[in-house]
């Protein structure tokens, strides 16, 4: 980073009142190519993106971030006449008011869209042409104009201009032929500097036009630099879902190629869902096998006529009716407002299944499909004993543990351990690593616990870096700090985590390399969401600048299986944690439960009687014979155990037998003739608690 720009944006931050600055990205550096744009940062829910062509310098578009105080839009995707970002001299966006935005990137292409709007001839020209699919009946998103044209040169031939045609089918039968939805609110003007502005000396006779959506920013310390810009606009349209669309967003000069002009477009604003939502958020979506379903809700809301009827089917790896109870595995809704229950209940059994999934698939008329995935979840073993669990006090002190799933608090860890050179400048060198897990999307960002990395490198400030979903989406982890620190050694990134990699912001000095610790991403996690688990995951690495030469040492990716579900535990005492310590003998409940499931537990906990050693060297005294048993089944055991009675539990937790033995006793003959061939758990219950051990009946 040059220490001009460092300085300057240094003085903007405190002028900004600890705002976050905008920043842009220009899609000629990786991995923000042109196309990358529109898939990770423009397109939204109900849009099937078929085709993306583009036209004008790369340097002309890229990605914005941090931009809601200056633009009035977070972050999304920038089309310039000029730069994005600066360069040398070529002021790009991310300057303030008082900078001056003229750049003629000489761009050579021609979009007649847009000429047939302006009467001027056009340079800088810059367009996308997307074919698309909507699955609504209509599409919308939002952007911002700006440009250094204002305030100078309004109702003047420098008219720049930009829209957004629309080609396709229209409701009624006719046609859209390249019809301009980049609108003036309330008129049928097309949004450009002579159809938005303030008054303008140099042309006395031309009064102030539609002021009320400008904003004046000519020569200001704000971002960003042009000189004036509009609020936050809407662009929309009726369509007809499922069939095809060509929409032409085109941007240009006019008259000459100099006094930028920019529009910001609204990350993921491009869409047009169809209202249909699940009574669950990401990640609430597991059901132990243990566990009381709970219902489950698919809200239709305001469904248009041309997306009706719908139909609701349930599939997937479960087997309705073998691994849930049996429901409808088919659902017709011919109305616009529906609310549809569904109750997914479990048939506990003993088989290690993983996951399986429930798919709630929904369908309609032409290319309309969303689908909501519930997962049956292998209960921990412990859940197979039954509900109610006895312990004794050892060393003053009782740990209980509500452990939902056989996956709660697994960690998998995937990892790249080959030295990769970050190597030649400008280029995006990747480092992959194959994941494979057992479930399918990254519908909570919380399953990824963390990446880490160790970089070897004199010249922090040089790099970015980037975390790669195998659908080729990305998070921005850290991007230009470290100024001329050495390293990054211990670096990890974390949805969790409370420490910007930046701070204090906008970028990290020297001295907090090599970055030793726990932070937070510069992107947005979200940026991947829902993006496939298995497959291959890259760490990419950009090295911006020559001079300086490292290396990628390792890196790994770990998924925390623990989130799968994220259950919430409320106690009889109040802790609201998965695990307690108590000191005190009682009785103590936890209610365990996520927005699909719940059960309780019971923890019955007695005085101190023995030491740990003493407990397991008695519990390993244990012996049951034969096993697998027929018509009888002999147990013996440590006296010092003092059992007071012992049951027989079944798969699906029930006791099936209970007996009752002297308390001197140290062994016991149960017959077990009339019990159904299958396994079941033996459990003495002594007065240092409860140990099992698994039986099997042969037939």
């Amino acid at each position: 980073m040059r220490p001009c720009l460092f300085i300057l944006l240094f003085l903007l931050s405190l002028a900004a009142s600890a705002q976050s600055l905008l920043t842009v990205t220009p899609s000629d550096q990786p991995p923000y190519d042109p196309n990358a744009l529109i898939d990770n940062f423009f397109t939204g829910a109900g849009i099937d993106v078929l085709n993306v062509q583009f036209a004008g310098k790369p340097e002309a578009v890229g990605f914005f971030s941090d931009g809601a105080a200056a633009v009035g839009i977070d972050r999304g995707l920038i089309l310039t006449t000029g730069r994005v970002a600066t360069n040398g001299t070529d002021f790009g966006a991310e300057e303030t008011g008082a900078m001056f935005a003229s750049t003629n990137n000489a761009s050579n292409a021609q979009s007649y869209p847009l000429q047939n709007v302006s009467s001027a001839p056009l340079y800088d020209v810059v367009y996308y042409k997307i074919t698309f699919r909507p699955s609504s009946d209509s599409i919308r998103f939002r952007y911002v104009f700006a440009s250094e044209e204002y305030p100078e040169y309004a109702c003047s031939s420098f008219n720049d201009i930009f829209g957004f045609f629309l080609s396709g089918p229209k409701p009624g039968g006719e046609q859209y032929s390249d019809f301009n939805i980049a609108l003036v609110p309330n008129t049928n003007l097309p949004v450009a500097i002579n159809n938005v502005h303030p008054f303008n000396d140099a042309y006395p006779d031309c009064p102030p036009f539609n002021i009320q959506y400008y904003i004046n920013n000519n020569l200001s310390n704000n971002q960003p630099a042009y000189d004036g810009l509009t609020t936050p606009f809407i662009a929309e349209a009726a369509v007809i879902p499922c069939e095809t669309y060509e929409m032409t967003i085109a941007l240009a000069d006019a008259s000459d190629g100099v006094f930028d002009t920019g529009v910001f477009l609204e990350g993921n604003s491009f869409g047009g869902a169809i209202d249909i939502q699940a009574s669950f958020n990401p990640g609430e979506n597991a059901i132990p096998e243990n566990a009381t379903g709970d219902t489950i809700d698919i809200a239709l809301t305001d469904i248009p006529a041309s997306a009706l009827p719908l139909t609701i089917t349930i599939g997937g790896e479960a087997e309705n009716g073998i691994d849930f109870l049996p429901i409808d595995p088919l659902y017709t809704i011919s109305t616009a407002d529906t609310l549809l229950h569904l109750v997914f209940q479990p048939v506990p059994d003993t088989l290690v299944e993983g996951l399986e999934t429930i798919l709630i698939n929904v369908s309609g008329p032409g290319c309309l499909a969303r689908q909501f995935t519930v997962f049956l979840a292998d209960p921990d073993s412990s859940m197979l004993q039954g509900n109610i669990y006895e312990y004794a006090l050892v060393g003053g002190t009782a740990h209980l543990d509500a452990i939902p799933t056989s996956y709660s608090g697994q960690n998998r860890t995937f990892s790249n351990t080959n030295y990769f050179q970050i190597d030649p400048v400008n280029a995006l060198i990747s480092s992959p690593v194959a994941v494979n897990l057992p479930f399918s999307n990254l519908n909570t960002v919380k399953v990824i616990q963390s990446v880490c990395m160790n970089i070897e490198h004199s010249w922090d400030d040089d790099l970015k870096v980037f975390l790669i979903a195998p659908d080729e989406r990305f998070v921005e982890l850290t991007s230009n700090n470290g100024g001329n620190g050495d390293n990054y050694t211990g670096t990890c990134f974390s949805p969790e985590a409370t420490q910007p990699i930046n701070f204090p912001g906008p970028f990290a000095p020297a001295d907090a390399a090599p970055f030793t610790g726990e932070f937070q991403v510069e992107g947005e996690w979200s940026d991947i969401l829902n993006a496939p688990v298995n497959g291959e995951w890259k760490l990419g690495l950009v090295d911006e600048n020559a001079g300086f030469v490292g290396g990628l040492i390792d890196w790994n990716i770990t998924f925390s299986l623990s989130e799968v579900g994220n259950f919430k535990f409320l106690w009889s005492t109040g802790d609201t944690t998965q695990t307690i310590d108590v000191s005190t003998p009682g009785t103590y409940t936890v209610l365990v439960s996520n927005a699909v499931s719940h059960f309780e537990r019971t923890f019955i906990v007695s005085d101190e009687v023995n030491s740990v050693e003493e407990q397991n060297a008695a519990a390993s005294s244990l012996q049951i014979w034969p096993n697998p048993a027929r018509d009888q089944v002999n147990l013996s055991w440590d006296k010092n155990l003092k059992v007071q009675n012992i049951q027989v539990i079944d798969r699906f937790g029930r006791v099936v037998m209970d007996e009752n033995t002297p308390a001197a006793a140290a062994s016991h003959t149960m017959r077990t003739a009339g019990l159904a061939a299958g396994t079941y758990f033996i459990a003495l219950k002594t007065a240092s608690g409860t140990i099992a051990r698994k039986l099997t009946r042969e037939k």
